[in-house]
């Protein structure tokens, strides 16, 4: 039988979350949107509440809509030019602009490395001219990635043919079709393939192997030619055959031909020694 404390305990708890579900009805309501709570690991009823609560701060600041040039929300600066600026002095320059940044919240990424000066350039010559909220709300960050701007081809492409093997050829990796990056038609060999069944033989290559594993995967070469690119690699891969202790090798040339659809390169074309989809 509960003790009295208990009881008052669960019964603040249980207001809280009454509280929360009226939060949950109201953003939905007001702002639209749903809420799935996991049923495994639900979110304590205080934490919740106050995720809600900050929700609630950010639909309504965003309901204003109020925009801004990121130069006037920093305050108009004096800015050194890129072109006036010796190369020793770059790194320096490029610091007291991003700090600046910081102290707005905005920062400024990016997926491969760019120069110093390039990225000073795009700051102060590019992201100075774009609008951004304006509004202020503690914690939230907004962020600017620089390749969203100037996409670096040749980077996406030899990540998504490296991401593609290791998915595929990695089985200490969580498996995650969905991440394979595939065309909806996929060439292998003499044959086109679907999406779908390009995964399901690649599914059914996998389970024949108990154990898979990359010795190396580099991508020598890529040619860009508008939306499409070929890439040229070298793989040497083992697997251990299920059910029993005999090994293969997947060593030599592969190559891979992708294409470029909704800012996005994807594969439509695979050749690896030794795997047959």
């Amino acid at each position: 039988m509960p003790e009295q404390g208990e009881e008052q305990h669960e019964g603040k708890f249980d207001n809280l979350r009454l509280e929360n579900e009226i939060k949950k009805i109201k953003l939905a309501l007001e702002h639209g949107g749903s809420f799935i709570s996991p049923s495994d690991q639900p979110l304590p009823p205080e934490v919740e509440g106050q995720w809600l609560d900050y929700i609630k701060e950010f639909e309504e600041e965003l309901a204003k809509r109020k925009k801004i040039l990121v130069y006037n929300l920093l305050g108009r600066p004096v800015y050194r030019l890129v072109n006036t600026i010796p190369d020793k002095d770059v790194a320096e320059e490029l610091n007291k602009i991003r700090d600046l940044l910081h102290r707005h919240a905005i920062t400024v990424d990016t997926i491969a490395p760019v120069p110093d000066r390039e990225l000073y350039r795009f700051i102060t010559e590019e992201l100075f001219r774009e609008e951004t909220n304006d509004f202020n709300i503690e914690g939230l960050i907004t962020c600017f990635i620089y390749e969203e701007y100037h996409p670096n081809h040749e980077y996406d492409i030899r990540a998504r043919c490296t991401e593609f093997v290791h998915h595929v050829l990695d089985k200490k990796k969580e498996w995650a079709p969905d991440y394979l990056g595939l065309a909806d038609q996929v060439t292998t060999g003499n044959r086109t393939l679907t999406r779908q069944q390009a995964t399901e033989k690649i599914i059914h290559f996998r389970e024949s192997f108990s154990r898979l594993v990359i010795l190396d995967f580099t991508v020598n070469t890529v040619q860009i030619n508008g939306d499409h690119a070929d890439a040229e690699c070298v793989i040497h891969c083992t697997g251990t055959i299920e059910g029993s202790d005999d090994t293969m090798n997947f060593s030599g040339d592969c190559n891979f031909s992708l294409l470029y659809s909704s800012k996005l390169w994807v594969i439509s074309k695979v050749d690896i020694p030794g795997i047959v989809l």
